[in-house]
């Protein structure tokens, strides 16, 4: 990545960890998004990790979740389900993180539902709908 700043990385960090830890309307998915964020907020200031990929991404929709106007719902949405499907196609597959993936974003989705709802995603596109 030719245009990577790691002070930026971690300027934008820190302003993530403070929009999730005001936060009051996601309160029973915040707690862990701001342990998410303050993990790879060390990794990235304490050993100079670049962040992959998933980590921008799910970064990106985090920041859209807890600082976005409601009109980016819709937005948010589209974006989590590009993650999931990404998880489900990558070359190893992995459909344990889209279901955590899932649950992440649907908060008062159980686990039962949310396995169903990846499996139904998972069907979909491979029946290439």
């Amino acid at each position: 990545m030719s245009d990577y700043n790691h002070d930026n990385v971690i300027d934008k960090l820190l302003k993530l960890n403070e929009r999730i830890a005001v936060d009051k309307l996601y309160d029973q998915a915040r707690e862990k998004d701001l342990i998410w964020c303050q993990r790879l907020l060390t990794d990235v200031k304490d050993s100079g990790l670049v962040p992959d990929k998933q980590e921008f991404i799910m970064a990106n929709l985090m920041w859209k979740k807890y600082g976005g106007l409601p009109t980016d719902r819709k937005s948010t949405e589209e974006n989590m389900w590009k993650l999931i499907d990404s998880l489900l196609t990558q070359e190893n597959p992995s459909k344990i993180q889209a279901i955590k993936m899932y649950r992440r974003f649907i908060t008062n989705a159980s686990l039962r539902e949310s396995k169903e709802v990846v499996d139904a995603r998972e069907q979909k596109i491979k029946r290439g709908w």
